[in-house]
């Protein structure tokens, strides 16, 4: 149960409930209240919990069917749908999956931002489904690879073979596209991530490649705390 694991937590730490929610900036008496009735638990009170004790937040869930985790009044959209991708945490069995090669969607990622806090670990699983971008600067004129992946959705769809191949390609855009994409990319800082349906209608070369696609764009950063805007696309 969940109240026996964060009891547990505050057994092997030397702390009783009350001087834990004390040092963690917690209520104790409505967490006292919240477990005791089992109710819904705010995703603040969990991220203040598992930052105390230093464990991800999927720890809470570990083993159990499900965890509620409610999202505060007054939260974004965005928060809500970050509190219900912690909801359903990434479990090792399905990063496993996504490892042999089956197919990655939007629940995938968000699964994956919300187990590794944004952090490129346990990255093998996806890095070929999405791309990197280094962080929009106010001098950008075109969103900067750092990574794109093998298998994203604008390496199938434009055929590109690297990096440079992809800043070939897509200097040739139309100026609004570029611009509403780098908004997007500069946008990804303010929030935990991104996710919205987009179009395109473009044209290069002898191709033309139009079609609708569900985008998530998310801040991350790697081991050594750089940062990069990730991209993953899916066409609906």
């Amino acid at each position: 149960m969940l109240e026996q694991r964060i009891k547990g937590l505050c057994d092997k730490h030397g702390l009783s409930l009350k001087l834990a929610c004390q040092k963690s900036g917690v209520a104790y008496g409505t967490l006292h209240a919240q477990l005791k009735n089992q109710r819904e638990i705010p995703f603040s009170t969990m991220d203040k919990l598992a930052k105390l004790f230093d464990v991800p937040l999927s720890y809470f869930s570990e083993n159990r069917a499900s965890m509620s985790i409610l999202s505060e009044e007054g939260q974004s959209q965005l928060h809500h749908r970050a509190a219900s991708a912690y909801t359903s945490a990434l479990q090792s069995a399905q990063l496993d999956l996504m490892r042999k090669g089956f197919e990655i969607g939007t629940e995938q990622i968000l699964d994956w931002l919300a187990s590794e806090g944004a952090l490129l670990s346990n990255f093998d699983a996806i890095r070929d489904c999405v791309d990197l971008f280094h962080p929009v600067e106010s001098t950008d004129v075109l969103m900067r690879p750092a990574q794109i992946g093998r298998q994203s959705l604008v390496t199938k769809q434009l055929g590109l073979e690297d990096e440079s191949h992809y800043t070939d390609v897509v200097s040739k855009f139309d100026r609004t596209l570029i611009n509403r994409v780098l908004h997007a990319h500069a946008r990804s800082a303010e929030v935990p991530y991104m996710v919205s349906d987009e179009a395109i209608d473009v044209v290069f070369g002898n191709k033309r490649v139009r079609h609708t696609y569900r985008r998530v764009v998310a801040r991350v950063r790697d081991l050594n705390g750089a940062e990069y805007t990730l991209v993953h696309a899916k066409p609906i």
